[in-house]
């Protein structure tokens, strides 16, 4: 059976499109046969919902989301993947794409870990994570001096390294939250990245 998937580009492009109004051109390819299969979305925001509808040959799907959130593209992501492989949509909310993978390895970080993030936060500096990669998950975060926040930096990976680099203003606790989620993200795309191969 073939099954195709969204790759990693496409969902930092679903994650800008989500907050847009148009129409947008994407491509899924088969895991098995690496055959392209293209399909259309169009994004209708309105105030309190967001209106999208995935276009494929002559089947249009679509999905209402009220009050969208920074996971959003990530819902998106699965409802075009089921849609694509003709999975039936029921009633019962999907489990979150990010949520659905630190379920299968458990919890991500430790309490000592979360402890170091937070101390991280706090003074700024680097610290090297060990969660479950065949590569330890580098982090160096610079406190910003002109406002309250961070500057932070996450790799993994030798050959292939993956990298994210952000800037968060706002209390520590934002700045927590925004390193979580992007460590979050960088195991995901670790972990996809691995089975691909």
């Amino acid at each position: 059976m073939n099954r195709f998937v969204l790759p990693d580009k496409t969902l930092h492009l679903l994650a800008a499109q989500v907050n847009l109004n148009g129409m947008f051109n994407h491509t899924c390819r088969s895991q098995n046969t690496n055959q392209p299969l293209t399909f259309q979305l169009q994004v209708e925001r309105s105030p309190g919902e967001t209106l999208l509808i995935v276009v494929m040959n002559n089947e249009r799907h679509s999905l209402t989301v009220y009050d969208n959130d920074r996971y959003t593209h990530l819902v998106l992501a699965d409802f075009i993947e089921c849609s694509v492989n003709s999975h039936m949509d029921t009633a019962e909310p999907a489990v979150p794409r990010i949520g659905a993978e630190s379920v299968e390895r458990g919890r991500l970080l430790d309490d000592q870990q979360l402890q170091q993030l937070s101390q991280l936060i706090r003074n700024g500096g680097a610290l090297l994570l060990d969660v479950g990669l065949d590569d330890p998950v580098s982090l160096a975060v610079h406190r910003t001096r002109n406002r309250t926040g961070i500057t932070a930096i996450l790799a993994t990976g030798e050959t292939y390294a993956l990298t994210s680099c952000f800037t968060a203003y706002g209390h520590d606790q934002h700045s927590f939250d925004r390193l979580l989620q992007s460590l979050n993200h960088l195991v995901a795309s670790a972990t996809a990245a691995k089975h691909v191969a």
